[in-house]
C-alpha cells in the first residue's frame, strides 16, 4: 500500500449523512404522494367531462388503478431481503446507489409509459429501487448517530415519511395542473440523480458487522492498512475513526463464503428465534394495520357518522395525520433519548403509547358526540401511534446482532405490509359489511392497538435473558457507546470521535 494515502473527503460528516438520507427518504415518499394525488391519479371520463391523469389517459378501471400500488409493494417486498443479504458482501452505500438508480429510471419510466402494463412494470421497479434504501438506511443512521441522540436521529429520518407524502399530494396536484401528470415523475427522477452519484462515488462505507470491514478499510487507503492486526480494524472515515472488532481467528477471506441462499436461510432462522425481535414485529404490524386502515376508511367513516361534507372529512384527516405524524415521530425520538436510549425503554415507550392510542381511538369512535370532539380525540390517539415509530425501529436495530440489522429491517418491512396495512382495509371492510355500524367497527378495530402495545410489554420478559447485542460499542464503532439492552443512555464522551465530528 502506498505510504501516502489519498486525501479524505472531510466534508462527509455524520450530520451530512443524516441530512442526505432524510432528503432521499422524503423524495421517495413524495413519489407515493404524487401517484395518489388527484391531479396525477386522475379520474375517468364522465359524461361531457373528459378524463384526466393516469386513469383518464389510459382508461383504467378501479381494479387496474388499485394494481399500481400493489405492484409497487410486490417489488418492495421481493427486493428488500435481497439487498439486505447483498450488504454482507458489498458496500451498503454502493447498494443504495444501485437501488436509487433503479428508482430514478423507474420514475422516468412512469413518466414515459405508453399504457397500463408499462406503467405497472415501472411501479414495480420503483418498489425494487426503494427496497435498498429501506433495508440499509436506518442501520447506517444507527451507526453514525451520537450515543445520546440515536433515536432522535432516527426520528428525524422517519418524520420525512408523513412530510414527504403530504408534499407529494401538493406537488402532484400543482405540477399536474400546470405541466401534465407525467411531469412530477420526470422531475423526481432527475432530482434523485445527484444522490445516486454520491452513493456511487463516495468512500465505500460499510455497515458495522457486515463482515467486510478489513477489505473496506484497506480500500479506503488508511495508512498501515496491510499491517492491521486480526482483532481490530481501524479505518479513517471523513472526520471520524471507526474501530470494528473482528473475530480473532477468522477474517472475511479465511474461508469460502456460504451460498447466498443458505446464508439468507440461516439469517432468517436466527431472527425468527429472537423473542424480543418477534414481539417488536407483532407490535409494529398491529400499529401499521390500524394506521393504514384509518388512512383508508377514516374520512369515509367520519363523513357517514357525523354527516360532514367529504371535502371537510378529507381535509381534517389529512391535516391531523400530517401534524401528528411529524410531531409524534419527533416527540417519541426525543423522549426515548431523554429517558435513556435502551431496548427496555423503547419497549416501555412503544407499549405505553400504543395502549394510550388504542384507548383514545376506541373512545373517539364509541363516545365522541360531535365532529370537533371526535377529531380532537383522534388527533391525540394518532399522536400516540406515531410516538412509537422511531423507538420501534430503534428496537428492531438494537434487538438483533449487528450483522443482521439490514435483514431485520427488511423482514420488518415485509411483516408490517404483508400482515398490516395490506390486509387491514379489506378485513375492516368485511367487518363493516357485517356490522353496518362504523362506530362499532372502527372501535373494535382500534382494539388491535391494545394487543400491539401488549406485545411490546410482553417482550420485557425475554429481554431479561436476551444477549446484549450492543455490548462492546463503547470506545469504538460508528455508533459509539451505549448501555446495551437494559441500562440508561450513555453519557457523551469527549473521546468519542464520531460524537465530536457530529
Amino acid at each position: 500500500m502506498e505510504d501516502n494515502p489519498p486525501a479524505r473527503a472531510t466534508w462527509i460528516t455524520p450530520r451530512f449523512i443524516l441530512c442526505l438520507f432524510c432528503v432521499v427518504n422524503a423524495l421517495i415518499y413524495v413519489d407515493r404522494g404524487v401517484i395518489a394525488s388527484n391531479g396525477v391519479n386522475g379520474a375517468p371520463a364522465s359524461g361531457d367531462e373528459p378524463g384526466y391523469g393516469i386513469v383518464g389517459t389510459f382508461g383504467l378501471t378501479l381494479f387496474e388503478d388499485g394494481l399500481l400500488p400493489a405492484a409497487f409493494m410486490v417489488g418492495l417486498l421481493l427486493a428488500s431481503p435481497i439487498f439486505a443479504q447483498a450488504s454482507h458482501r458489498a458496500s451498503a452505500l454502493r447498494l443504495m446507489g444501485l437501488g436509487l438508480a433503479i428508482w430514478s429510471l423507474a420514475a422516468a419510466g412512469c413518466a414515459l409509459s405508453t399504457g397500463f402494463w408499462s406503467l405497472l412494470f415501472s411501479r414495480m421497479l420503483v418498489g425494487v429501487g426503494e427496497a435498498s434504501f429501506v433495508a440499509l438506511a436506518a442501520p447506517f443512521i444507527d451507526d453514525a448517530a451520537p450515543p445520546h441522540r440515536k433515536t432522535q436521529w432516527l426520528a428525524f429520518f422517519y418524520l420525512c415519511i408523513p412530510a414527504g407524502i403530504a408534499s407529494g399530494y401538493v406537488i402532484g396536484g400543482v405540477l399536474a395542473a400546470a405541466l401534465g401528470w407525467r411531469a412530477p415523475f420526470l422531475i423526481e427522477a432527475v432530482v434523485m440523480l445527484p444522490f445516486v452519484a454520491f452513493c456511487q462515488t463516495a468512500p465505500p462505507l460499510r455497515l458495522k458487522g457486515s463482515g467486510r470491514e478489513e477489505e473496506a478499510w484497506a480500500d479506503s487507503g488508511a495508512a498501515g492498512g496491510s499491517e492491521a492486526g486480526p482483532s481490530t480494524a481501524q479505518r479513517q472515515l471523513p472526520q471520524l475513526r471507526v474501530r470494528v472488532p473482528l473475530t480473532p481467528d477468522v477474517s472475511p477471506a479465511a474461508a469460502p463464503p456460504p451460498s447466498v441462499l443458505r446464508e439468507a436461510v440461516e439469517h432468517w432462522g436466527t431472527l425468527l428465534q429472537l423473542p424480543v425481535f418477534l414481539s417488536v414485529l407483532v407490535g409494529m404490524t398491529g400499529m401499521t394495520c390500524v394506521l393504514g386502515t384509518f388512512a383508508y376508511y377514516g374520512p369515509k367513516a367520519a363523513r357517514e357518522v357525523f354527516q360532514v361534507p367529504p371535502e371537510r372529512a378529507d381535509l381534517s384527516f389529512g391535516a391531523v395525520t400530517i401534524v401528528t405524524g411529524i410531531a409524534g415521530t419527533l416527540a417519541g425520538g426525543l423522549l426515548l433519548d431523554r429517558v435513556g436510549s435502551s431496548v427496555r425503554n423503547a419497549l416501555v415507550l412503544c407499549g405505553a403509547s400504543l395502549l394510550c392510542g388504542g384507548v383514545l381511538l376506541t373512545a373517539a369512535f364509541a363516545l365522541a358526540p360531535t365532529y370537533v370532539s371526535f377529531m380532537a380525540v383522534i388527533a391525540a390517539g394518532e399522536l400516540g401511534l406515531f410516538m412509537s415509530q422511531a423507538p420501534s425501529n430503534a428496537a428492531v436495530l438494537w434487538s438483533v446482532p449487528q450483522t443482521l440489522r439490514p435483514t431485520a429491517m427488511s423482514l420488518s418491512v415485509i411483516a408490517i405490509h404483508l400482515f398490516g396495512d395490506v390486509p387491514g382495509p379489506p378485513l375492516l371492510g368485511l367487518l363493516q359489511q357485517r356490522l353496518q355500524a362504523w362506530r362499532l367497527s372502527l372501535g373494535l378495530w382500534s382494539a388491535i392497538l391494545l394487543l400491539a402495545g401488549g406485545a411490546y410489554l410482553y417482550a420485557l420478559g425475554p429481554l431479561e435473558t436476551a444477549p446484549d447485542y450492543r455490548q462492546g460499542e463503547a470506545g469504538g464503532g460508528a455508533g459509539g457507546a451505549e448501555e446495551g439492552n437494559g441500562g440508561g443512555a450513555a453519557a457523551p464522551s469527549e473521546a468519542d470521535p464520531l460524537l465530536n465530528a457530529a
